[in-house]
């Protein structure tokens, strides 16, 4: 049996390796934070690939500088390109203006790439020739911009796959997979999930202000059985449902019954392309509680639902620079009932966002 190991990343984000596999992944971890080389990691969704990018960023030197994640799928061609290298364009008076890019931004960091082999052919490019050389130039701009940034990419797929099928180029291939780092799913790192159960418990409980509830050993032993298809987002997932509801005979027959987590797009068929750690399932009656128990849990109830259809759409419509009908075909609903939402939660673009800003059917000027 392994003396687990919980390392503190950021605030509320922390690393915690009780597996030979997990122990495995952070001394693989801290070698690749000693030098400056692109690393791939790779694993399936939900478990755990951008905690493991942040624990090489917080290992390395540059840890005291930024750490950037870009998720590559859902930002159209056009946008991505601008997103990381920036652009240059005239102004209505003529004069020439710039705007950084993530990389720029992300100066003496560390950049994710998320999902890297949805990139387009055009900026795998780009980015092939800033491994090469150190190098970028700006959208329409011709000044080559000298690159100090980490470059760590991530994907869930099959890259060899990709490659052979010409979707990720093959030069570009070579060049990040040189260092990979699995992640492993959580079905092999079953002794750690009581121990990410009760962390997640823990602050969650925090963050709506709830009293923790009572992990029985039936219902770890339950939880640790399980196949968890969808990872830490699932196990998350779960976490947020039993804290809400509190029966644990509906969490046994939940994990009995291994359900769909992911997003449910308008149609119903539950698979929409953006999953969010917080949709919640259908919530059973709450345990017997004190009045003023009750009533927060089911103010989390609310809350949770809200939160978690308020926090995919925010996300969505900041990935698109609130291009609601990108933000809609990424949520996979229609346009209509974006606009009804963004109106019922209230939503409006960021006033420091106003220059990214992209009117619905429009691309930013080069």
């Amino acid at each position: 049996m392994y003396q687990p190991e919980i390392e503190r990343i950021s605030e509320e984000l922390y690393f915690i390796a009780a597996s030979p596999v997990t122990r495995r992944l952070r001394t693989q971890a801290e070698l690749l934070s000693q030098t400056d080389v692109p690393v791939l990691i790779t694993g399936e969704a939900g478990s755990g690939k951008t905690t493991a990018a942040r624990l090489i960023h917080s290992l390395s030197i540059r840890s005291s500088f930024p750490f950037m994640p870009v998720k590559c799928a859902v930002i159209t061609s056009d946008l991505l390109e601008n997103e990381l290298f920036g652009y240059e364009h005239a102004s209505a008076n003529g004069r020439p203006e710039s705007t950084p890019g993530k990389l720029e931004q992300c100066a003496k960091g560390t950049i994710l790439l998320d999902e890297f082999d949805a990139m387009p052919d055009a900026v795998q490019g780009r980015l092939l020739k800033l491994l090469e050389t150190g190098e970028f130039v700006r959208c329409g701009g011709r000044t080559p911009i000298r690159a100090d940034v980490r470059i760590i990419a991530a994907t869930c797929g099959d890259l060899e796959l990709a490659a052979a099928e010409k979707r990720v180029r093959e030069d570009l291939f070579y060049r990040l997979s040189v260092f990979e780092l699995r992640v492993p799913p959580l079905r092999e790192r079953r002794e750690e999930i009581p121990l990410l159960l009760g962390h997640l418990m823990n602050r969650l409980t925090r963050r709506y202000g709830v009293p923790a509830p009572r992990l029985s050993s039936a219902l770890l032993d339950a939880c640790q059985q399980h196949a968890w298809p969808g990872n830490l987002r699932e196990l998350e997932n779960f976490a947020k449902r039993f804290l809400a509801h509190g029966d644990e005979s509906a969490a046994l027959h939940e994990l009995h019954s291994q359900p769909d987590y992911g997003f449910v797009s308008e149609n119903g068929n539950g698979n929409g392309h953006a999953k969010t750690s917080g949709h919640p399932a259908a919530v059973q009656p709450l345990s017997p509680h004190s009045s003023e128990e009750s009533s927060s849990l089911k103010l989390l109830v609310r809350n949770a639902k809200g939160e978690a259809e308020r926090g995919a759409i925010a996300h969505a419509l900041e990935e698109t620079h609130w291009n609601r009908k990108a933000a809609a075909r990424l949520l996979n609903i229609s346009y209509r009932a974006l606009l009804y939402k963004i109106q019922e939660y209230h939503m409006a673009p960021p006033a420091d966002s106003a220059r990214l800003f992209v009117p619905d059917g429009m691309r930013p000027t080069k």
